[in-house]
């Protein structure tokens, strides 16, 4: 995971993403407040590993994956009520030597 992770964060730098925070991933969960019922997340809404802000400065909800793409219907179902937000799924996807590197892109409304 931390080769991917790392692997993102330079894919993402040198596209024009910058400050680009990753959530450590630890034994303990945050608790997330809504209107229903509260619960504990692992990762941001446990969907995203991070955020960061592209050259426009909007901020960016982002989620890396190893050898596979996230399930697009979480985030879908998760952008459906809000507003002026972007999304990125990256899929590094190697070994040692070979990386390959995709992006599949997401926005509300």
């Amino acid at each position: 995971m931390r080769v991917s992770n790392r692997k993102a964060v330079l894919l993402l730098l040198k596209n024009g993403y910058d400050d680009i925070w990753l959530k450590p991933h630890g034994r303990r969960h945050d608790l997330v407040y809504n209107t229903g019922e509260w619960y504990r997340a692992l990762d941001l809404w446990n969907l995203f590993d991070g955020i960061c802000f592209n050259e426009d400065g909007e901020a960016i909800f982002f989620q890396v994956k190893t050898n596979a793409w996230a399930k697009a219907q979480p985030i879908k179902d998760f952008l459906e009520d809000k507003k002026n937000l972007r999304v990125l799924v990256i899929n590094v996807r190697g070994q040692k030597r070979k990386w390959d590197i995709l992006v599949r892109k997401y926005e509300s409304k």
